[in-house]
């Protein structure tokens, strides 16, 4: 027997459709037609639209129809005329709530439920959400009312059935208000699938009872008493269900939103009746539902985040990223360019077409080594080779690419081995040109979703990281590559949580609701109505926390009476623009080996004092900011600072240690910065010191600077990174050395573990050395006559400012996005 057929008639075809979906997600066997919009997809209604769903929805069993408001009444009523009378005579229309009266109905309709319960299903479908979310606003819903020549519905069903004894959320499926009839509910107790108690009730009707908890974390909600509806259809039986502890039902089991009113929370417990030939295997049936998690069969269960979002402090520096996925794959964008026949010109040209889209995302120097290797003798080269010998064009670029990732792979750090990353996604890139794919798009496809998603991608390269502006997105999930990949460090610097190496991205699929929680690496897929709402809850408080903070970003942080400096640390120069913008009181750490990575012979001072400069004027002349000399080795190469293969690079030559045999390229730094600082307020400090005579070394250097200078009126304060235990340890020895100290903590904190920083492995061991960190940065407070800042890692950490202030510091320099929640985290401690 066909089952009765529904149809959505919206203003809007996209509202339409996504209403359909959902009910069909819930009522899997229902017929659902929507007739959304007017004919040329704008919005209104049509009344030949309309008719058209209505016969195309028609069975035997007949129509219900949904309407949303105004004109949507007219036309269905228009439509009514234009069909045939007999199925016109088969239809009715209700005045039931659009979306959710078409997800009950369509678990009615699915069931194989008749017209008018069908229809009673959608109009009680208000009462069981006003059962969710109470409402005193002083005002009562508006009566039902009819449409076209079928009446609205009848207060009974078919057979004569009270309706309103389904749906009002009190009352019993006989109208008594209790399981058997008397006022009571029955209080024998089964559990699982043991066999259950049978009592008789007063007009005679046998019900054998079991009881079952409602595990699902949002409790007896829609998904789950859409699958109950299912599991028990078709078979010849009765059942109710009741919520003895709040004293609702028991309710018919059939009808969806009767089940959903009775108010089972999550963890809460169920008695389940039933009557009739098949009444055991109804229970057995409503035994394996909740056996599977109240999933209906071939469902998988939504994976619940190992932290609990309302276990998570508002306050974190990580945020909870919520939206729908946009999912990215690289040639989506439709415009294909011709490309040359022949396999030389084809890679030339491909070869340009790459390097224009690198050149339209700006100056980054992340994308160095891919415009490097684009004229590179070796990659290049050998891609050149092999089309010569007769290979063709994508072959030879896949060959090539191949080879050079595999030998990034052999290199010595995590960091290094990680760059076979931007190896694979130039080679990507080639190929995509080569297919005469227009390459990009991914900013646009951003903004022609018209809200914030969640991109989901393969791998977030530097260029697709490079296309993403700052809040356009909530966060990011790769299937592949880590947290210190270039597009993952990219996006860090715009503030965008990224979750990267999650393979199971692959499964998700466009427009599904993600959460992600950076903290614990967890992507929520789907969420439950409960996970979501405390998903979103903490979200919109952390985005309060956050517009709240940038309220007051350009506001002192003060800490009683004192202010705490704040600043920012950059490594590139859009960094300076965010600062700045944020309110940072300067930068606290400029990160000059990034700033030139894209160089492939050492910087000459004129080029450096450019640099300087622009990043003076972004953040502010009149605010202290403080430049790293070189800090070359180990995760941080440059090609002009040759340094020999190491066992242990972490350990080796790197930092001051490496300026050494370098000491030109270091006295020509000191050199740019000490002419910045003729026209801004300048520091410079200089990393990896370990002995006093390595900074007494270094000092030289710079007193060499100023000299041939001409030794300006205004010089740089000179300081120093403590970010070796050795020096931390005999901080007072260097007390006549330097005119500040800036502790670098994610170093500090790796040589104290002893636990490389970037391996996962032991990535649990650096959070339990920070108290012996922090007991160490307050030694050197006690110890030194000089300002002390934390420039690492530990600074931006919302959890351990109260920490640093605590042992003495007075200056944090922060990611750039992070500086207003850090002057937040100030101004609380300074309250707590």
């Amino acid at each position: 027997m066909a089952n009765v057929g529904l149809v959505a008639v919206s203003h809007s075809q996209p509202l339409a459709v996504a209403a359909r979906d959902l009910a069909l997600d819930m009522g899997r066997d229902a017929v659902v037609v929507a007739a959304g919009g007017t004919d040329d997809g704008s919005f209104g209604t049509n009344a030949e639209l309309i008719a058209n769903a209505i016969e195309e929805a028609d069975s035997e069993a007949g129509v219900v129809v949904l309407v949303d408001l105004g004109s949507a009444v007219m036309s269905t009523e228009m439509a009514l005329e234009f069909i045939d009378p007999d199925i016109a005579e088969r239809t009715t229309v209700v005045p039931a709530p659009l979306v959710e009266g078409l997800v009950v109905a369509a678990v009615a309709a699915g069931a194989g439920a008749d017209r008018a319960t069908v229809a009673g299903e959608a109009m009680g479908a208000l009462a069981a959400k006003e059962t969710d979310i109470p409402y005193d606003g002083g005002g009562s819903p508006g009566s039902a009312g009819t449409a076209g020549r079928a009446s609205s519905v009848d207060s009974t069903d078919s057979d004569g059935t009270d309706l309103d004894g389904t749906v009002g959320g009190q009352n019993s499926a006989d109208g008594s208000g209790s399981a058997d009839g008397s006022g009571s509910a029955d209080s024998a107790s089964s559990t699982g699938d043991q066999p259950g108690t049978g009592i008789t009730d007063a007009e005679g009707v046998e019900w054998t009872s079991r009881r079952y908890v409602v595990d699902d974390p949002a409790g007896l909600h829609a998904r789950p008493a859409a699958a109950l509806v299912r599991a028990i259809s078709g078979l010849d039986a009765q059942v109710r269900v009741a919520n003895e502890k709040a004293g609702r039902g028991p309710n018919l089991a059939n009808s969806m939103t009767s089940l959903i009113s009775l108010g089972v929370q999550g963890g809460g417990e169920i008695l389940v009746q039933a009557s009739g030939l098949d009444a055991n295997k109804a229970l057995d049936a409503v035994g394996e539902l909740a056996a599977r998690g109240w999933t209906a069969e071939g469902e998988k269960k939504t994976e619940v985040s190992a932290v609990p979002a309302h276990t998570r402090k508002p306050t974190s520096s990580v945020d909870i990223a919520v939206g729908p996925a946009l999912v990215w794959r690289p040639g989506q964008q439709s415009g294909a360019q011709e490309i040359a026949h022949d396999q030389g010109e084809a890679f030339e040209t491909a070869r340009e077409l790459v390097r224009e889209y690198l050149n339209s995302l700006g100056e980054n120097p992340m994308l160095a080594l891919q415009f490097g290797l684009l004229d590179d003798p070796t990659y290049a080269g050998d891609i050149s080779a092999r089309i010569k010998n007769g290979i063709p064009a994508g072959v030879a670029v896949s060959a090539a690419t191949a080879a050079l990732a595999a030998a990034y792979g052999d290199l010595p750090t995590d960091y290094l081995r990680e760059r076979a990353e931007d190896v694979n996604a130039l080679g990507e890139l080639l190929m995509q040109a080569l297919r005469g794919e227009v390459l990009g798009g991914l900013a646009k496809a951003i903004e022609e979703l018209g809200t914030p998603p969640v991109v989901v991608l393969e791998s977030l390269t530097p260029a697709l990281a490079s296309e993403i502006d700052e809040g356009s997105v909530m966060g990011i999930v790769a299937a592949t590559g880590s947290a210190t990949g270039h597009g993952a460090l990219i996006a860090a610097t715009k503030g965008i949580p990224v979750i990267a190496g999650f393979a199971k991205a692959r499964e998700i699929n466009d427009r599904e609701e993600v959460a992600l929680e950076p903290r614990s690496q967890m992507v929520t897929v789907n969420p439950s109505r409960a996970q979501l709402s405390e998903l979103l809850r903490a979200s919109k408080e952390q985005q309060r926390l956050d517009a709240e903070a940038l309220k007051h970003a350009h506001e002192p942080a003060l800490y009683g009476e004192e202010v705490v400096v704040v600043a920012a640390n950059v490594a590139m120069e859009s960094d300076a623009g965010t600062a700045r913008a944020n309110g940072a009181d300067g930068s606290g750490l400029v990160r000059t080996e990034v700033l030139f990575a894209d160089h492939d012979d050492v910087p000459t001072i004129p080029e450096q004092v450019a640099v300087f400069t622009e990043i003076a004027e972004q953040i502010g002349t009149d605010k202290p900011i403080t430049i790293r000399t070189w800090d070359v080795g180990a995760d941080k190469p440059l090609p002009f600072f040759a340094a020999e293969p190491e066992e242990n690079p972490f350990l080796g030559v790197r930092g001051i240690r490496l300026m050494r045999r370098y000491s030109d390229a270091l006295v020509d730094q000191f050199r740019a910065i000490i002419q910045v600082a003729q026209s801004a307020q300048i520091k410079v400090m200089v990393p990896m010191i370990t002995t006093v005579e390595e900074l007494a070394w270094a000092r030289e250097k710079f007193h060499d600077a100023v000299q041939l200078e001409g030794r300006p009126e205004e010089l740089p304060e000179f300081g120093m990174m403590l970010e070796t235990p050795a020096a931390a340890l005999r901080i007072a020895e260097f007390n006549e050395l330097v005119d500040f100290v800036s502790v670098g903590t994610n170093d500090l904190i790796q040589y104290i573990a002893a636990a490389d920083r970037g391996n996962a492995e032991v990535a649990g061991l650096a959070g339990d050395v920070v108290p012996l960190v922090i007991d160490l940065i307050a030694n050197a407070v006690d110890n030194l006559d000089k300002p002390i800042s934390v420039c690492g890692d530990l600074a931006s950490s919302e959890e351990h400012v109260p920490q640093l202030l605590a042992a003495g510091v007075r200056e944090l320099s922060v990611r750039p996005s992070l500086v207003p929640r850090i002057k937040q985290a100030v101004r609380k401690a300074a309250s707590s």
